[in-house]
């Protein structure tokens, strides 16, 4: 009797485990976020989730969302992007155009152009070294130990642009991303510039910097893909479109997990784990600028299309599992399904909830099983109705495609087999 009480269980936990979706989605239309434009996101220790939005900063805490924004917080703007938490458990945000901005839990202190009588307001990502110096990128490099200032230009440093874009710290060593300037390493004494005229690095457009379990660092870059760095050896390698499962050079962000494991952001996700590629180009509707792993092992992704919630095991600790925007919402249907060449993809354009207009935009593209873009078949405004529309694949090989229908913030994968 234990053994088959024992058995039941453990099929009962499978099916549980099995239910859990794999995705869970917020937007501005079935959350708290007071936008679906989402920055940069912080986890701390207690699994609460700080969230930066271009309409307020939100702290998630379980199943309730809370929302500062002018009207009941000391922040100067609703738009904050860049966070980091310091040694003291305090966190720093950037207000681009409006300062940088400390907040204790309880006290709320904005650093400006007037009080600080430097040109911080344009600050971008923010990084913490071991000794609680804070670090800003934006119209130069900032430095903050909490009692003074240091303003880093290219009149007194080695910078070869104020155009920064994000500072990461690794060992106490400043790393400093520019736009076309390339990377900047300042060590506290000595400045270093890495640009595609004098390394490996494929852009001098560098979005985001990070460092994985064996200290090499990771660029993504614009235009360049991604590129590491064996800071020891001082050896380059670089991932791009035609080298690796990369479906796009355009790069916004990269996070390595605590299993070395790098995601990469750019109008969807790429996946690697230094032998395999994954590529979700879909249910991306924007592009994702920032990620952070909670204690669960889901893996939040911040969207210009909202907060994206992920785990290949099936999401867990995360309440609110009504915000799981399901893929039965939206109708996309194809015939014949098995096809040999041609097949008809049937979908349909329902009325937008929030909208008095009568269309919508649609988007209906055919993507290959690397995520690679194969077509775009629709990609235009549309009146509410059924609609159907072609696909020819007589120079494509035998495999899986999958159809991916966006209506406004919506999206739908369906999944086309080619047997030739």
């Amino acid at each position: 009797m234990k053994i088959f009480l024992l058995t039941i269980f453990m099929l009962l936990a499978v099916l549980a485990l099995e239910a859990q979706p794999q995705w869970v989605i917020y937007t501005q239309f079935n959350s708290g976020l007071p936008s679906s434009l989402v920055g940069s996101i912080l986890i701390d220790s207690n699994n609460v989730k700080w969230i930066t939005t271009d309409n307020g900063f939100v702290r998630l805490q379980g199943n309730t969302w809370t929302v500062y924004d002018t009207l009941n917080s000391g922040l100067p703007q609703n738009h904050c992007f860049g966070i980091v938490l310091d040694k003291r458990n305090k966190m720093w945000m950037t207000c681009p155009g409006k300062g940088i901005v400390k907040y204790d839990g309880v006290n709320w202190t904005v650093y400006n152009n007037e009080n600080t009588g430097l040109p911080v307001n344009w600050s971008g990502y923010v990084d913490v070294d071991n000794n609680d110096n804070k670090w800003f990128a934006g119209h130069g490099l900032f430095k903050y130990n909490d009692t003074n200032w240091v303003y880093y230009n290219t009149s007194n440093s080695g910078l070869p642009t104020i155009s920064t874009i994000c500072a990461f710290v690794k060992n106490n060593t400043v790393w400093v991303g520019t736009y076309m300037g390339g990377v900047a390493k300042f060590d506290g004494v000595n400045w270093t510039i890495y640009n595609t005229l004098n390394s490996g690095i494929p852009s001098n457009w560098i979005y985001m910097i990070t460092s994985d379990l064996q200290n090499n660092l990771w660029f993504a870059t614009f235009f360049g893909g991604l590129a590491k760095l064996n800071v020891t050896q001082n050896i380059w390698t670089v991932y791009n479109t035609t080298n690796s499962g990369l479906h796009d050079n355009n790069l916004f962000s990269v996070y390595v997990d605590n299993n070395n494991v790098k995601w990469i952001g750019a109008s969807g996700l790429a996946i690697f784990n230094d032998t395999t590629w994954q590529i979700f180009p879909y249910p991306f509707i924007g592009d994702v600028f920032n990620f952070s792993k909670d204690r669960y092992g889901n893996m939040w992704i911040c969207v210009a299309g909202g907060l994206y919630v992920y785990n290949p095991a099936g999401v867990v600790g995360v309440e609110n599992n009504t915000a799981v925007i399901s893929d039965n919402y939206l109708f996309i249907q194809n015939y014949p399904n098995p096809f040999n060449n041609e097949t008809k993809i049937k979908y349909q354009v329902t009325r937008n909830d929030w909208t008095s207009n009568n269309y919508t935009y649609v988007s209906l593209k055919i993507y290959n099983i690397l995520g690679k873009e194969i077509a775009t078949l629709v990609n235009k405004k549309q009146d509410t109705g059924e609609y159907e529309v072609g696909f020819n694949g007589d120079n494509l090989a035998s495999g899986i495609y999958f159809a991916v229908l966006k209506i406004d913030t919506k999206v739908k994968v369906h999944r086309l087999v080619l047997q030739k």
